[in-house]
């Protein structure tokens, strides 16, 4: 089996070898490939060169490659041998977008899979204070982040990407590694989503629905009953909401005989747990309960995006095209929840970057 590693080095050696053979491809490759795109920092360092010597009107041959290298990184980091690598790599028929775009290629799949860490950092930073701003703006430079992604492959396929180009604001925070070290490092600072806290959560607002059934149609809005993890409460939400959606009432008697006989098919709670909830969701305001599972939602919403982004990534069989429209899903479907934490503001403005920019903030311990 080939390995994936071996395959892109083989093709950015190809690249680099093809443009001193044919420099005037530059002109085409560099409108939309970047120094960036390489997985090797040694490759990206070859790139930039050739690349800037070329806009300079001063195309290089290898041997002037390998003077420039040395001048820039010294006899030992310069590694001029690795020169032949590239001139050896290259066909004898050399076709350098053809091999760009492998690595344009794989260069974004990396891309697009580290914006999954901006998400998670904001939906837990959202988690913790309750308020939109923080998943609303990691989701702002994301989507400037993806569609950046599909109109540089756009320029490189020849196909129309459907994106606009993406903010200037937004651009100068997706060039910034920081941003992504910032939030990788929140995360680290702060402990992983309790499950069991979810679940209670969960119960919690199931049982004041129940308690409070003019409740139910504006959490049902945004909560479709797939969306609750635990699976118990699952079956008496999807019940408590189908009674509600066919203008039946809504109580503990009813509600138990529902979810009786979805429970053929589906896991259910007891009836003293289900009493319970009830009798302790009376003391719970709906809107509450529903600001804890929304933000719950954000956090579970954020992982299980960043898991696909890397999977779909890692999956080379899978376009950039697919990979940035499952983006914006994620993106979209957290902007929708986000508007139900308990300190959400309703008009809220478009999301500014320096509000993205609390991620970098040293956090403080959760409970000062």
């Amino acid at each position: 089996m080939i390995d994936h590693d071996d395959a892109v080095r083989l093709a950015e050696q190809a690249t680099l070898g093809s443009l001193l053979y044919v420099p005037e491809a530059t002109k085409v490759i560099g409108t939309w490939l970047r120094p960036g795109d390489f997985a090797d920092m040694w490759h990206a360092h070859v790139y930039r060169v050739i690349h800037e010597h070329y806009l300079a009107g001063r195309p290089l041959n290898a041997s002037e490659l390998g003077s420039q290298m040395l001048g820039d990184l010294g006899p030992r980091r310069a590694n001029i041998v690795a020169i032949h690598d590239l001139l050896a790599a290259a066909p004898t028929a050399p076709r350098p977008a053809v091999y760009a775009r492998m690595v344009l290629d794989a260069g974004l799949r990396r891309e697009i899979a580290g914006l999954g860490v901006l998400l998670r950092a904001g939906a837990l930073q959202s988690a913790l204070s309750g308020g939109p701003a923080p998943v609303v703006n990691s989701s702002a430079v994301v989507d400037a982040g993806l569609d950046s992604s599909a109109n540089r492959w756009s320029l490189a396929t020849g196909e129309p990407s459907g994106c606009d180009e993406p903010p200037m604001r937004l651009r100068a925070a997706l060039s910034s590694r920081d941003l992504r070290l910032s939030a990788d490092k929140y995360l680290r600072a702060h402990p992983r989503r309790d499950l069991v806290t979810e679940h209670a959560h969960e119960a919690a607002l199931v049982g004041s629905l129940i308690a409070h059934p003019d409740a139910i149609g504006p959490v049902a809005a945004w909560l479709p009953p797939t969306y609750v993890v635990t699976p118990i409460w699952r079956t008496v939400y999807a019940a408590t909401v189908e009674l509600a959606e066919l203008g039946q009432p809504v109580d503990l008697v009813t509600v138990a005989e529902a979810t009786l006989r979805l429970s053929h098919h589906q896991p259910a709670p007891d009836l003293p747990d289900l009493r319970e909830a009830v009798e302790s969701g009376r003391l719970v305001a709906p809107h509450r309960a529903a600001g804890d599972v929304a933000a719950d939602q954000v956090q579970r919403i954020a992982d299980n995006g960043a898991h696909q982004l890397q999977v779909g990534a890692d999956n080379p069989g899978l376009r950039i095209e697919d990979l940035v429209d499952t983006g914006h899903l994620v993106t979209g479907a957290l902007r929708r929840i986000a508007r139900e934490l308990p300190h959400a503001v309703s008009g809220a403005g478009r999301p500014a970057l320096a509000v993205v920019r609390e991620l970098e903030a040293a956090p403080q311990a959760v409970g000062q």
